[in-house]
């Protein structure tokens, strides 16, 4: 990569390889941020990037994404759950978990493109979540 000088340096963190594991993510309103900060972006052109965002299918793919890790904390939690009932039966259980998953990613990937996030940035995922309009039809 080229040397890009203050891009290089975001929200007060050297990025690098190592680093970049401590930038805050998936949310499409951080891509806003700094760009206004970085290129001085009026709100006009804000709000013409966060249509782009939308429009593009980044916007749905960061909230696929929530998703997916979501589903993920959810398959574990039921898995050790019936580990330590001790009725976790391999066969048998294992192709009614792949089935719930299975039907769960199909959802999340299904998803309307038309995923509108709100202009906050929290940490705290109900909060933004109450934020995020998504309209239209499942594929």
């Amino acid at each position: 990569m080229k040397n890009i000088g203050i891009i290089r340096e975001i929200d007060n963190i050297k990025v690098n390889e190592n680093t970049i594991w401590n930038m805050r993510e998936n949310n499409p309103e951080l891509v806003v941020r700094d760009c206004i900060k970085i290129f001085g972006f009026t709100e006009e052109q804000a709000d013409i990037l966060r249509y782009v965002l939308m429009v593009r299918g980044v916007n749905k793919w960061l909230l696929a994404r929530r998703k997916f890790i979501k589903l993920k904390h959810k398959v574990k939690e039921m898995l050790n759950n019936e580990r330590k009932k001790g009725r976790f039966n391999m066969n048998v259980d294992r192709f009614k978990v792949l089935q719930f998953i299975n039907t769960e990613m199909r959802h999340i990937a299904r998803m309307p493109r038309w995923v509108q996030w709100g202009k906050s940035v929290s940490r705290n995922w109900k909060n933004v979540e109450k934020n995020i309009v998504i309209k239209g039809k499942h594929c």
